[in-house]
């Protein structure tokens, strides 16, 4: 089965909060609308199209880049009423209003997502599977936390955490992904065969003209530096590559907490462990209605350096301190991050379960010869990862 085939594939619509939307005189209020761009980089491009400072664009949340994006953004109304209306690109302006949009604003997301590739004898499992949609899924975060990790689930934060300075910023140097810009590709490849030579380095910097800031700074010092230059070098990290390099490794700790807990509900017949980029989920093929109604009014705490787990009932200190005991770390640890980037407590609901579903019957796949399709129609509350649902369709 496939998702994603063309960008009409998967379609996410952002719902706002009312209250960001009263009527003011502060900032103008624009609905954007892309197809296949990564949202950073489109606001980097509004920014620089309209010369708009990138801080005083204001949103709620990032977005799939292999999607239609519908969502939300406000400027100033200092600067003029801007319009676009490019192939994959469209801003149009809808009021003005009061208060900016800031990130987590938005009360959840619209999905319109189509399934490809179905064979028919998948019909029973998935028509099944959709119709236990009400069930929900286990609200673990996905693979799109986790574009900074790479092979062997070697995260850069717990890295930093273990001192391992100088192997966490190899990785950020060296390590790539296929869709990354081939120069940069090039680029880490050459500080992997050279990694020490940094004169040698800084001169294929160079003569390629690369310009790119963070790998310049951090080169140029790490051939001044004396020996405690690897720690040092992080200080030309993007503060918000740093940032996800944190969240992602509290998601995967997070997700493992989940993955202990629900063992201790779910029967073993019931379970079905899918793969994703950093190992496997557990989701429940069906669930007692009692246990659905204790855990989707439950939520489980990101661990950070200022968790209190005296707050926690005992099964949930059971589980933190077994899975920092597997990590090799402790709470402690976390205090080495405040100096890289902070990280944030929150404390995320167990359950996601879909609103306002619907479906169509299947039909004949006109991109796959022979196999069907059908599209499907919910809500999520803000956070949740609609491909969990997905998965939950047609895995389970």
């Amino acid at each position: 089965m496939k998702i994603r085939q063309v960008p009409e594939d998967f379609i996410v619509e952002e719902i706002l909060d009312e209250n960001t939307l009263k009527e003011g005189n502060n900032y103008n209020l624009y609905l954007l609308k892309k197809t296949n761009m990564e949202n950073l980089k489109t606001l980097s491009y509004i920014s620089k199209k309209f010369n708009i400072p990138l801080e005083d664009i204001g949103y709620c949340g990032l977005k799939d880049r292999h999607a239609i994006t519908l969502q939300y953004i406000t400027i100033p109304t200092k600067y003029r009423v801007i319009s676009l209306n490019e192939k994959n690109l469209k801003v149009e302006y809808l009021k003005t209003v009061v208060n900016p949009l800031k990130l987590g604003q938005l009360m959840g997301n619209k999905f319109k997502i189509t399934i490809r590739n179905i064979k028919r004898e998948s019909f029973l499992k998935i028509g099944d599977n959709l119709r236990n949609l009400h069930l929900g899924v286990p609200n673990y975060y996905d693979d799109q936390r986790f574009g900074s990790v790479f092979q062997n689930r070697t995260f850069i934060a717990k890295e930093y955490m273990m001192e391992n300075y100088e192997n966490a910023l190899k990785i950020i140097l060296t390590k790539y992904k296929k869709s990354e810009n081939k120069r940069i590709k090039d680029l880490k490849r050459y500080i992997n065969e050279n990694w020490g030579h940094w004169k040698s380095i800084l001169r294929y910097i160079k003569n390629n003209k690369i310009k790119n800031k963070m790998f310049v700074n951090i080169i140029k010092y790490l051939n001044n530096g004396d020996k405690e230059r690897f720690k040092g070098a992080f200080k030309y990290v993007d503060n918000r590559l740093k940032k996800l390099f944190v969240s992602a490794y509290q998601s995967y700790l997070w997700n493992e907490s989940i993955k202990n807990l629900l063992k201790s509900y779910i029967p073993k017949d019931d379970r079905v462990y899918v793969d994703y980029n950093c190992g496997t989920l557990l989701i429940y093929k069906n669930i007692d209605e009692d246990i659905l109604d204790t855990l989707k009014n439950k939520t489980f705490p990101t661990i950070t350096h200022d968790i209190n787990l005296n707050n926690f009932e005992e099964d949930y200190i059971k589980i933190i301190k077994s899975i920092l005991k597997k990590e090799g770390l402790k709470i402690e640890n976390f205090n080495k991050l405040k100096d890289f980037s902070k990280p944030s407590y929150s404390e995320r609901m167990i359950i996601s379960i879909p609103e306002n579903i619907s479906y169509e019957k299947f039909l004949k796949d006109e991109l796959n010869r022979g196999k069907y399709k059908i599209t499907m129609e919910f809500q999520l509350k803000k956070g949740s990862y609609a491909t969990m649902i997905i998965k939950r369709t047609v895995m389970v």
